[in-house]
């Protein structure tokens, strides 16, 4: 809600939960009352977390429905835990995608991606809860991610943290430029082709994608 309430008025937002599945609440839309709405129905959802299957997902909805969008971004909010990840409570399930192919998905992904991490990290009192370990690679996951979908990686300490995180997003997504050039290299051969991007400006930081595969 505070997200939706932070947005620009012409911003298009959808909404997507996810727990043993991703589940879409509202598809891409700019009516801030359907969006309250829909997002005041959410509930605590059972079934161990795909992370990974919830983010391509994402990627794959938002893909179909923002073809004639200006510019794409997810904003991911999780503790990065997934249930492939060494160490997690509880049963893993079967998922679809992997770690690596995920972030691969991530770097081809035609848009930027935020995370926004939250610390549910708690002390393991036995091995069958969540290891300290696990919360860290969940921690650094989410902040690769964000690095490689061209976007910004959040720390979320507290709930009441996350207005302020959004207001952030929402001012970063409303000052990203995009840019494109031909290389001198059209051969297709699905390598990894680096990017890197320099400004000449003081006390400018330049962000974005690193690279792409050229398939």
């Amino acid at each position: 809600l505070r997200f939706v309430d932070a947005a620009r008025p012409n911003d298009r937002i959808a909404v997507i939960t996810f727990a043993g599945e991703a589940k879409i609440v509202s598809e891409l839309t700019a009516d801030r009352e359907l969006l309250h709405q829909r997002i005041e129905t959410i509930d605590t959802a059972r079934g161990d977390t795909k992370l990974y299957d919830a983010a391509n997902f994402a990627m794959n909805e938002v893909t179909k429905q923002a073809k004639n969008s200006r510019r794409t971004a997810i904003v991911l909010m999780s503790d990065g835990l997934d249930g492939t990840i060494p160490g997690i409570s509880g049963q893993q399930g079967s998922v679809k995608y992997s770690y690596p192919e995920t972030l691969r998905n991530v770097q081809e992904f035609d848009g930027v991606l935020y995370t926004l991490w939250l610390n549910t990290e708690y002390e393991a009192m036995s091995p069958l809860d969540t290891q300290p370990e696990a919360f860290d690679m969940g921690h650094d996951r989410m902040k690769e991610m964000a690095d490689a979908g061209g976007g910004i990686f959040y720390e979320v300490e507290r709930l009441t943290d996350l207005a302020g995180a959004y207001e952030q997003v929402v001012a970063d997504l409303g000052t990203v430029y995009s840019l494109a050039y031909r290389p001198a290299n059209n051969t297709r051969d699905g390598h990894w082709r680096a990017i890197r991007i320099t400004v000449n400006r003081p006390n400018a930081v330049p962000r974005g994608k690193r690279g792409y595969y050229a398939n």
